[in-house]
């Protein structure tokens, strides 16, 4: 059976999640992924002979730890103006290579494409938790929309999420592999437009060792078993991984990214990590690292938070999902036929 898998390219934890599901999914099905082109190198690794194609995805436009939010309607509004061509192709493409179902992480584009070819749509993915935990504040109302946007149509939704989730996080089983050990280092975990005003501020602090991440040829996973600590932007992905290996985290939420502005609080509410801004980081950074053991201290974790793995459980949602649409798709393919017989991009599949 022929499945599609598309994800953001907003971050890297989409693609984290792809690495984690993928080797299951390769067992089960058919799979081709519908990725944005800078996140292939990171999976390739995982997936040397994974089918791919390229996706466009919706990019915020940023400065240092601040999103630029005029910057980001301009380069947005043509994208919006060309989605619905864009859409289209996708959906003629998905009838082509006989696709018979799409698992989505949080793209809207093969989502409407999907919904435009009678393919069953499985939604999973974390940004969306905004919407069921900001509800009550209007500051969240905006990009609860935007979530939902950014989520496309879906058949059935699964939120993964450390905190209040349907699912807890997943991770993929390299995470894993290194033994976890205290030498001494800080990771530092941020995208380049963070990198300049905190590389500054950790040259003022020559007593607190750092590893730098993304770093080509460096190996992440050996560094986050081995550090003692981690400094990084409030993604989810980061600090489910780091929390999952005991190790305490300092973010820095992106200004105007309300996904951030949430994880970086939830963490908070865990007693394992701390969040600041980089105007404060010169003063937090000091003070987080004298404070590591009040963070390691184990604490439960407060009702609606789990670090459990969310794998096993994501895949008997998906698992359950595809067996219970075939006969669903195979009834859209026969309709169409029937009513017009002369498109062939509808074969009827049965496998």
């Amino acid at each position: 059976m022929r499945i599609a898998y598309s994800c953001a390219g907003e971050g890297l934890g989409h693609a984290a999640r792809l690495i984690a599901l993928a080797p299951f999914l390769e067992e089960r099905y058919e799979m081709i992924y519908f990725i944005p082109s800078h996140l292939r190198r990171f999976i390739r690794d995982t997936l040397p002979a994974g089918r791919f194609e390229d996706l466009p995805y919706f990019a915020f436009e940023k400065k240092q730890d601040r999103i630029c939010w005029w910057s980001t309607a301009q380069k947005t509004i043509p994208q919006l103006l060309d989605f619905p061509r864009v859409v289209n192709s996708f959906a003629e493409k998905l009838k082509r290579e006989q696709v018979q179902a799409l698992i989505s992480d949080y793209d809207p584009y093969l989502s409407w494409a999907g919904k435009m070819s009678g393919i069953p749509v499985f939604q999973m993915n974390h940004p969306g938790i905004i919407s069921k935990t900001l509800v009550l504040n209007p500051l969240g109302w905006m990009p609860a929309l935007t979530s939902l946007f950014l989520e496309g149509p879906w058949t059935e939704r699964v939120h993964i999420s450390f905190f209040y989730g349907d699912i807890g996080p997943l991770y993929r089983a390299s995470l894993f592999k290194y033994p976890i050990d205290d030498q001494g280092y800080l990771l530092v975990y941020l995208k380049p437009s963070y990198r300049e005003p905190v590389l500054q501020i950790l040259q003022k602090n020559p007593n607190i060792r750092y590893r730098l991440f993304p770093s080509r040829g460096e190996n992440f996973e050996e560094a986050l078993s081995g550090c003692t600590a981690v400094l990084s932007s409030a993604g989810h992905q980061i600090i489910a991984e780091a929390l999952a290996l005991s190790k305490p985290i300092l973010v820095i939420p992106q200004k105007g990214q309300w996904e951030q502005w949430l994880n970086a609080r939830m963490l908070h509410r865990t007693g394992k990590g701390a969040w600041t801004s980089l105007s404060r980081l010169g003063k937090d950074l000091p003070r987080f690292m004298n404070e590591l053991e009040k963070y390691r201290v184990p604490c439960p974790l407060p009702p609606g938070f789990t670090l459990e793995d969310g794998t096993k459980s994501l895949l008997e949602r998906i698992d359950s999902f595809i067996q219970r649409n075939r006969v669903s798709v195979r009834a859209f393919q026969r309709t169409i036929q029937r009513s017009h017989p002369w498109k062939s991009t509808y074969p009827i599949l049965d496998r």
